[in-house]
């Protein structure tokens, strides 16, 4: 797992993502919606959802106390600002606060949407917050934020035309189109899309700011991407650099 980078004033910061095969125009208005109708409606304007997280294996049922701001459409994505903390007990879990953002991921072949939490984490107990964070807050933010983004898209999933996999479909790379003379083809495998800081579309839009790089084509659940270059203008070690450093 990523180390998490801590920030100002005790903050941790933590990013996941996770994968629909859905188009981005069909799902960032639906999951707009969907969280603001999600749970009860708080007296401060909130809401309260039910979520479900397994720390240690251990399955919970926690009320998460969301606030969640305007929707900001921009370049092609979608962020939302959420606030969350445990309704129940709001000093014993830790504090979330942070974005979802949605966005494309560039495939050929097929329409897949990342939906992603970039947040801050909080750990309870106050000054003893580095105590706190090894004894439950990592995990349980960990935890939360993973929860939170799966119960997103399978919701998506089930509840958008046409059906399709919870769990994605077989791995597979679209065919090379036949306009492509003088373009060489490498397929790499990036792993670590569900943690590493941007997904899949972070890995994507830094192998498409190398020179030379005409088209990248990303399959999100198992990594594999195919990326077609000029090999006069880069080489496949910059590529490979490029995937290690995003």
């Amino acid at each position: 797992m990523p180390a998490v980078r801590i920030t100002q004033r005790g903050w941790r910061e933590l990013s996941r993502y996770t994968y629909v095969e859905r188009p981005y125009e069909e799902v960032w208005p639906w999951l707009a919606h969907h969280l603001w109708n999600s749970g009860n409606a708080l007296p401060d304007g909130g809401r309260s959802i039910p979520l479900r997280v397994r720390p240690a294996g251990v399955d919970v049922s926690r009320p998460l106390r969301m606030k969640v701001g305007g929707v900001v459409t921009s370049c092609g994505r979608t962020s939302v600002a959420i606030r969350g903390v445990d309704a129940a007990h709001p000093h014993l879990f830790p504090e979330l606060d942070g974005d979802l953002e949605v966005a494309p991921v560039p495939n050929a072949g097929l329409p897949f949407t990342q939906i992603g939490v970039v947040a801050r984490y909080r750990p309870p107990f106050g000054a003893l917050g580095a105590v706190g964070d090894r004894l439950i807050g990592r995990e349980v933010a960990d935890a939360a934020l993973t929860g939170f983004i799966d119960e997103l898209a399978e919701a998506a999933e089930r509840e958008r035309d046409p059906p399709g996999p919870l769990f994605g479909p077989a791995a597979s790379i679209a065919p090379q189109p036949p306009d492509t003379a003088g373009l060489n083809r490498v397929v790499l495998t990036i792993g670590g899309l569900g943690v590493r800081r941007g997904g899949a579309v972070g890995a994507s839009t830094a192998l498409q700011a190398i020179p030379g790089v005409v088209a990248v084509s990303i399959e999100p659940w198992s990594g594999l991407t195919a990326v077609d270059y000029e090999p006069s203008v880069c080489t496949t070690d910059e590529l490979l650099l490029a995937v290690e450093r995003f």
